[in-house]
């Protein structure tokens, strides 16, 4: 049986960008005949947050709040009506969700989403909860994600695949996750970087294993195996990529916990503030 995704959710908010980020979704929730829920977040507090400091006298903060909550119920009505239009012929079954954070909590929220993917804006979008970058979504619930940078014009997202390889729990996990990427892709490549350094981890013929287990899912990837000279990790795979005119990066998300906070690995780190193309990461 192939793997396939029965439900995506994708993080919206009413911005030119946030559409379309929509349509990307549609486009691959209609590819992969998938359910479709769009996210949009709201804090029954947010008007209070906004409210200039010299507005003075209860009749006068009221009637900013009034005003405040019309704007925020137009953006909620425009950006329901956009991802309606968007979906409407597109053949999927789709949903949108106004999540009211108030009521549990972000990290409660995301942990409380239940979908095979998630789909994020890279930076996040202006209209979101500044908890809710592709990150945080990423930590918080345990889903994998993919990054799509603001202003993404490509017309396709998994025609041409490259898999950041180190042999890594992380790495091991990303690819499982891809799978309905990787099968249905044009191309795939196997990317290592510096593996010749440590013959005794990759073996003699660095990502054949991977290439092997892949053959048996009937896809025949490339591997590529090649030196950072100079470069850091993260500028090689991101020159090979384009290179490659891949159009999906994956990757697996380093991270290591510290107090209440998640660090991410250095590589995963600048990969996550440079990468030019859409990324699917999981950890």
């Amino acid at each position: 049986m192939k793997p396939i995704w029965r439900d995506i959710a994708v993080f919206i908010d009413a911005s030119p960008e946030g559409e379309i980020l929509a349509g990307h979704a549609v486009r691959l929730a209609a590819q992969h005949q998938a359910h479709l829920v769009a996210v949009y977040g709201l804090s029954r507090h947010d008007e209070g947050a906004r409210m200039p400091g010299y507005i003075r006298g209860r009749a006068a903060i009221s009637s900013l709040i009034e005003r405040e909550k019309a704007e925020e119920t137009r953006k909620v009505v425009r950006a329901g009506q956009r991802f309606a239009e968007l979906t409407a012929g597109s053949g999927i079954t789709s949903e949108f969700r106004i999540v009211w954070r108030d009521d549990m909590g972000d990290e409660k929220v995301l942990r409380a989403l239940h979908c095979d993917l998630a789909i994020a804006a890279h930076p996040r979008l202006a209209g979101l909860p500044t908890s809710w970058s592709a990150e945080r979504i990423l930590i918080d619930s345990g889903l994998p994600v993919l990054m799509i940078p603001q202003g993404w014009q490509g017309d396709t997202i998994g025609q041409k695949i490259v898999i950041a390889w180190n042999r890594s729990r992380e790495a091991r996990r990303v690819v499982s996750d891809a799978m309905p990427f990787i099968e249905a892709a044009q191309s795939t490549t196997i990317l290592t970087v510096d593996a010749g350094r440590d013959p005794d981890y990759y073996g003699d013929d660095p990502g054949s294993h991977l290439r092997q287990h892949l053959a048996r899912h009937d896809v025949s990837a490339e591997v590529t195996n090649v030196s950072s000279a100079g470069l850091s990790v993260a500028e090689t795979i991101l020159q090979q990529t384009s290179q490659a005119g891949a159009d999906l990066l994956v990757v697996g998300a380093y991270s290591r916990p510290r107090a209440s906070e998640i660090l991410f690995g250095g590589t995963t780190r600048s990969l996550i503030g440079e990468a030019r193309i859409p990324m699917l990461m999981s950890g």
